[in-house]
């Protein structure tokens, strides 16, 4: 199969999980709780390792504490996928209102640029998304994550389609 191909395929299997996810934001929410939580047992299980095998490890004991730490983090949110949902929403919320502070504060340095303006509807956006995720957790928790990942997949996807497109005109 040719790479092109091969790109436009992966293209509309991200583009069909994002349409998914999209079409039930909940689930998807739940989903990338769990996976979440599959990451950070992996890591800090290997985390653990690194700390009780590796002797030369120049920081065991921090190694071993962020491990044991993301293998505790883990175990919540795969335990518990709804609170997950919840804590997991407030932080990128949290994230959302902080790159939208660091963008205004960049445009504001930048004011005599063109990119000025673009900084600062850029940064004004991030703050009021954050500002309205942290400020009614409740009803962004049920779907905030699951329509991120939705519009990412669907955005990933159309530039995979047309990365392949273009791949196989050359």
């Amino acid at each position: 199969m040719k790479p092109g191909t091969l790109l436009i395929l992966l293209g509309i299997v991200m583009m069909v999980g994002g349409g998914l996810a999209l079409a039930n934001p909940f689930a998807a929410s739940i989903a990338v709780t769990t996976l979440v939580g599959a990451f950070f047992l992996l890591a800090g299980a290997l985390q653990l390792w690194v700390a009780a095998f590796d002797a030369n490890h120049p920081h065991r004991v921090w190694t071993g504490i962020v491990g044991l730490l993301g293998l505790l983090a883990g175990v919540v949110l795969i335990a518990d996928p709804l609170a997950g949902v919840v804590s997991l929403t407030l932080l990128v919320g949290i994230v959302f209102l902080i790159t939208g502070a660091v963008r205004l504060s960049m445009a504001w340095r930048l004011r005599e640029t063109p990119l000025f303006w673009v900084l600062l509807l850029s940064g004004a956006a991030s703050v009021l998304i954050g500002f309205l995720v942290v400020g009614n957790i409740a009803a962004a928790a049920t779907a905030f994550l699951g329509l991120l990942l939705g519009i990412q997949l669907l955005a990933d996807g159309v530039g995979l389609v047309a990365l392949g497109l273009t791949s196989r005109r050359r």
